[in-house]
């Protein structure tokens, strides 16, 4: 048997097919390129991580604060909102319930309901929105209004919190559109004397613009009422949304993804070719 000379066997080893130059270099590109992705993604969510520790910080000391009054509320105007956000508010008046918006669409505890908002009239000149609470809608009717929701007449006292208005969903028409059916509906209104305010009162999202167009109130603040479930209603503090926990977890995600890709790159590109090229 003829034994094949070193020349030979290294003119075979040549002879074998190579990766094309273009093709490794896009293999090249393409792995720096998920590399540095996975990277600033998991960044991204240690970022959003260590943001929500923050505003959970900055909420747990506000509530910490003496709690204000509707003096208070005089000064808003004048002062930087965000001072009073988060921050406790004891507050006395009548409710306008005639004026209760209920906002669909709003989940507790996994279920679908409203949250319901009625003006609470702290003097003649005074007034400020409560989130009163959550409350379940008809499954069989969801566009009904709940029938479960006690407003008492008398004067009231209340323990609050200063918040934001509630956050926009995705709705089904446009607010403008209803702006334009509101200052319609008030031309003719004013000329019967009759309320401007649409009497369906569900709302997907509540405009503030909107509801004090269509009601002639000037509205001081919105608070979230605190406390113990009544009157049909369903409490609870402001959240500053899901806990950080769940970032930091897709942060870590991110990161073993970059290095797989990178331990994956450096392994078919790198350290296989050379134990192969050692073995022949």
């Amino acid at each position: 048997m003829k034994i094949p000379s070193n020349h030979a066997l290294e003119s075979e080893n040549n002879s074998k097919p190579t990766l094309p130059h273009g093709r490794s270099v896009w293999i090249d590109v393409v792995a720096v390129f998920g590399v540095v992705a996975t990277l600033m993604l998991g960044q991204w969510q240690l970022s959003r991580g260590e943001q929500k520790e923050q505003m959970q910080a900055l909420l747990k000391q506000q509530m910490s604060l003496q709690p204000l009054s509707a003096l208070d509320l005089k000064t808003l105007g004048s002062k930087d909102s965000q001072l009073f956000l988060n921050r406790r508010i004891n507050l006395s008046g009548k409710w306008s319930a005639e004026l209760t918006v209920y906002l669909a669409n709003r989940t507790h505890a996994g279920k679908s309901g409203f949250w319901v908002m009625t003006p609470l009239r702290l003097d003649n000149s005074t007034t400020v929105m409560v989130e009163r609470g959550w409350v379940p809608w008809n499954a069989l009717n969801p566009s009904e209004k709940p029938t479960d929701v006690q407003t008492p007449a008398g004067g009231v006292n209340i323990e609050a919190v200063v918040v934001d208005p509630p956050s926009k969903m995705l709705e089904l028409w446009g607010g403008s559109t209803l702006l334009g059916r509101a200052s319609q509906t008030q031309t003719l209104n004013e000329q019967s004397n009759e309320p401007s305010y649409l009497k369906s009162a569900i709302w997907q999202n509540f405009d503030l613009n909107l509801f004090e167009a269509q009601t002639g109130l000037r509205l001081s603040a919105v608070v979230r009422q605190f406390g113990e479930p009544s009157e049909g209603l369903i409490r609870e503090l402001p959240s500053p949304g899901v806990s950080s926990d769940r970032n930091f977890g897709y942060a870590v995600q991110w990161f073993l993804l970059s290095a797989l890709i990178a331990g994956l790159y450096i392994w078919f590109q790198w350290i296989k070719p050379r134990i192969h090229a050692r073995k022949h």
